[in-house]
């Protein structure tokens, strides 16, 4: 009995020595979207009257349409660029047409410009964000890194009805 005793004492004697410590952990993850796409300025034919004929908004124009893709250095970008043949008038009765042709290019160098732009044959193709050629000369805040899309083209004003005349154009941008 006082075997038990005085090991039941040792027991709860080495028990009250024991220090329980807790440890907490301040968890934060950021997530950032893998990609993002904005608008930076609208393609703008301007104001056309009957009859004008073509009006071009040539690469590197000040009318061009520009959009900016922001995405992780390594990912390959698959764009293309989906444009109707005509512009139709907004009133089905009405059978004029306006012809446009839209062409895109791409900027991917780190200071984007529509002069080192390269013009994508039948409107789509698999741009890599980042130059390969650069890749080892990649430095850790330059992991998020941006591509231009161009887009310009020409449109023929014959003589047509007044009116508004519609169409639309995709701009599809998929990444791996």
């Amino acid at each position: 009995m006082t075997k038990r005793i005085l090991i039941l004492l040792i027991v709860i004697i080495s028990s009250s020595r024991i220090v329980l410590v807790a440890q907490f952990l301040n968890l934060q993850i950021r997530v950032e979207p893998e990609l993002s796409a904005s608008v930076e300025q609208n393609l703008d034919f301007g104001d056309l009257i009957t009859g004008t004929g073509q009006s071009f908004v040539n690469l590197g124009d000040v009318n061009m349409g520009i959009f900016n893709i922001r995405a992780y250095y390594t990912q390959n970008i698959f764009v293309t660029l989906e444009a109707p043949s005509a512009l139709i008038h907004q009133n089905p009765a009405i059978t004029d047409e306006i012809p446009i042709s839209l062409s895109i290019a791409y900027d991917n160098s780190n200071l984007p410009s529509a002069g080192n732009a390269i013009i994508l044959s039948n409107n789509e193709g698999l741009v890599a964000l980042y130059p390969q050629s650069e890749i080892n000369n990649i430095q850790n805040n330059q992991v998020w890194q941006n591509l231009e899309l161009y887009v310009f083209g020409f449109i023929e004003v014959g003589y047509i009805s007044d009116g508004n005349y519609i169409g639309q154009v995709v701009l599809n941008v998929d990444y791996d």
